[in-house]
């Protein structure tokens, strides 16, 4: 059973189509690079991915589960703004213990939260206010909720906007490290592209 799965997918915005009929299948460790011009649609087939937006026609399902269900959303990491929607007053150890406790048994939090904030290097600014954090901790510490609870299925949408060489080199150590976790990364960046063994490419709507 493929990781993901696309069948027929469609989305449209009124009479205006976003994309149409995508056909595709992920296997499970698999790192896929969504490729397509600014307004091809990338953002909007991730967030569909995610189960925040519905497909218009057509199916997708994550590890046999229908997007939006609650075994695709136990299934999948999401990180689609990486600077963006965290809680300004929490820390950033606030920030990502908040979504292990809601995916992961209480016993294992504090040992997953420790875990991931130092594999991406977010140990030595944990207890700083995400208000007072750079756009790349921010990016990171989005990164870290998106991975904390171990997920089968990682979307990441224009990672490098914010990250530096440095944050580039911690994620995808993290992802390397996730023998099993299948990525759909949309990038401009070359290197995530190299690192990419498929390619699903949208077309801006003419």
């Amino acid at each position: 059973m493929p990781m993901l799965r696309l069948v027929r997918a469609t989305r449209r915005f009124g009479h205006r189509s976003v994309f149409t009929d995508l056909d595709f299948e992920a296997a499970a460790g698999e790192r896929v690079l969504l490729a397509g011009p600014n307004g091809s649609g990338k953002t909007t087939l991730l967030r569909c991915l995610s189960g925040t937006l519905a497909l218009s026609a057509g199916q997708a399902t994550v590890a046999g589960h229908p997007v939006g269900s609650p075994g695709a959303r136990r299934a999948t990491g999401v990180c689609l703004a990486p600077e963006q929607g965290l809680y300004e007053q929490l820390t950033a150890h606030q920030n990502i213990t908040l979504v292990a406790r809601l995916r992961l048994p209480g016993r294992a939090v504090r040992a997953a939260v420790g875990a991931i904030e130092e594999e991406l290097g977010i140990a030595r600014y944990a207890s700083m206010p995400a208000a007072r954090c750079s756009a790349g901790m921010r990016a990171r510490i989005s990164i870290a909720r998106s991975l904390v609870a171990t997920p089968a299925l990682l979307l990441l949408d224009e990672p490098g906007r914010s990250l530096d060489e440095e944050g580039r080199r911690l994620l995808w150590q993290a992802i390397d490290r996730r023998t099993e976790l299948t990525c759909v990364v949309a990038s401009h960046h070359a290197d995530d592209g190299n690192r990419c063994q498929q390619r699903l490419t949208l077309t801006a709507a003419g």
